[in-house]
Parts: C-alpha cells; structure tokens; sequence
C-alpha cells in the first residue's frame, strides 16, 4: 500500500511539473531604436489619453499581462499603451506594466517630445522592451 502511495504522488508530481512548464509564457524581449520626433502643431495621434490630472481611482481591470521595458536612454520616457499612460521611467530605468485586458501596441516619448519609441506585441508572450 505505501509504494502504491508513493508511486501516485510521484506519477502525479511528474504530470503537474510537465504541464506547468508548458503553458509558461515564451518571454521575448525586443530591442527599439528611437527616432526623432516631426514637429507638429496638432495632437499626437499615438496618444488617446495623457497622465491623469486629478485624483480619480482607476478601475480594476481583469486578466494577468504585463510588459516590462528597460531604458538604455538618458532621457525620461513616458510610456503608453495601446494609447492611454501608464507611466514614466527614468534615465536609465526600468518599469513593469499591467495591462490585465492585453494590448496591441506600445508608444514612448520622451518628456521633452524629441524622441520617441515604437512596437507592438501581445500577451500571448511575455515581452520585455529595451528602449535604446
């Protein structure tokens, strides 16, 4: 009876660590380049919503994704997804973010609107975008 035990947890311990292994995220991490920003007199077409200016609190939102960026940049980088801010990194910083509904794309500018950065992706894998 106890090596019929043994032999169970043992059977069940091996299917639990092949099956988690593989519905791991792939983690891809995507380096973008910067490039200048044109001058414009009209709104920003990459931004549908800037950092809030009042204290509101946002709504939770469901599902588990997050993107991560690392700056290589000695600028401040404000971070949008799929339009709306999620924050600013400092020079040479990093910055997860979760975006609990999944994304398409990502836009940084920097904070003095010279450059600026851009990439898609999805939440099928996790990305890690390494702003240069």
């Amino acid at each position: 009876m106890k090596k019929t035990m043994i032999s169970f947890l043992m059977a069940a311990f091996v299917m639990f660590a092949f099956t988690t292994n593989s519905y791991a995220q792939k983690k891809v991490r995507k380096d973008v380049t910067s490039t200048s920003v044109d001058k414009s007199r009209g709104s920003n077409p990459n931004i549908k919503e800037g950092m809030p200016t009042e204290d509101v609190a946002a709504t939770k939102s469901r599902g588990n994704c997050s993107v991560y960026f690392d700056s290589y940049s000695a600028l401040y980088i404000q971070v949008y997804v799929d339009g709306y801010y999620k924050g600013t990194i400092s020079p040479y910083g990093s910055m997860k973010v979760s975006v609990g509904d999944g994304y398409t794309t990502i836009y940084c500018v920097s904070a003095g609107g010279t450059r600026e950065w851009n990439a898609s992706g999805d939440c099928r894998e996790a990305y890690t975008y390494t702003l240069r």
